[in-house]
């Protein structure tokens, strides 16, 4: 064997060597732990994934653990210590936890259905809605009043709405409303302006249709005041230390086997799951960059 030959076995032994190390450094959690951000009652949100957590057992036979999130940064703090695999986010969650430095990817988002305050399939709005009877029509009668944002890491429950009322009224959110609460979800923040506990709240477009959709809120009973530029949907994330044979498996039954998943679809109502990179979220990540 010639010098050149020796150098090209002992490179090809590297490279084999390389790609083992790869293979067993990356994981394989089991219980794989997946987390859902708080959109309504836990309970009721766990309820309509189970089709999807059966299959993903099914998949990577192993037990599927939901980690309990009650909030958008308790998921964020678990994809940076690794204690969460696999979650739901919403575009803002997800930009923040990438900007400080967790390793995920983005691979799928949902396919909405369009409803009256929804016009997209794939993108949805931030509602600033009032009750209807208290004569409330314009942005400028909201200061001194009361208002409930979602979540502190909610795209449409609070990060663009702050950016809303400062550019609207050259004034701070706290500083315009007499009260700021957080609701800790969609719906709830809803239920707080239709009950009359704030005069006003921040939610999703998506999430006001579906009220309405399961006849929790009466039509017409709230205003729309403000409405935000669409905002591309919530992704599906994982981690991008787990080994390639289980991602491949994870993506493949939420992309892959609709009719496996058609009753967790009606009950969302979302004609299914359809696939999304990080570049679909580069504005939202642009504007979480940015912003003082």
């Amino acid at each position: 064997m010639n010098y050149f030959s020796a150098l090209l076995v002992f490179f090809s032994f590297m490279l084999i060597a390389s790609d083992e190390v790869s293979a067993n450094s990356c994981e394989d959690p089991k219980p794989l732990r997946f987390a859902l951000i708080p959109k309504t009652n836990p309970e009721q949100q766990l309820a309509k994934y189970q089709p999807l957590i059966q299959q993903l057992e099914k998949k990577l036979a192993r037990r599927i653990e939901v980690v309990p999130s009650p909030s958008y940064s308790t998921i964020i703090e678990g994809l940076l210590a690794g204690t969460i695999d696999l979650a739901e986010l919403g575009p803002a969650s997800y930009a923040i936890a990438l900007n400080r430095g967790a390793g995920i990817s983005a691979f799928a988002s949902f396919g909405l259905r369009k409803g009256p305050h929804t016009d997209s399939e794939s993108a949805y709005r931030s509602l600033l809605l009032v009750r209807r009877d208290k004569g409330i029509e314009k942005i400028e009668q909201l200061r001194g009043k009361t208002l409930s944002l979602t979540d502190p890491a909610s795209t449409s429950g609070a990060i663009l709405p702050r950016q809303a009322i400062r550019q609207l009224t050259d004034t701070p959110l706290e500083s315009y409303f007499q009260r700021v609460t957080f609701a800790g979800s969609h719906d709830r923040a809803i239920a707080a302006v239709d009950k009359g506990l704030v005069d006003a709240a921040f939610a999703s477009s998506s999430m006001l249709d579906e009220a309405l959709r399961r006849k929790t809120l009466q039509a017409n009973q709230l205003r729309i005041l403000w409405q935000s530029p669409l905002i591309p949907y919530d992704p599906v994330v994982l981690r991008t230390k787990l080994c390639p044979s289980i991602a491949e498996k994870i993506k493949q039954t939420f992309l892959n086997e609709p009719a496996a998943l058609a009753g967790m679809f009606q009950e969302l109502n979302i004609t299914g799951f359809v696939p999304v990179t990080d570049n679909n979220y580069s504005e939202i990540l642009r504007l979480l960059t940015t912003q003082p």
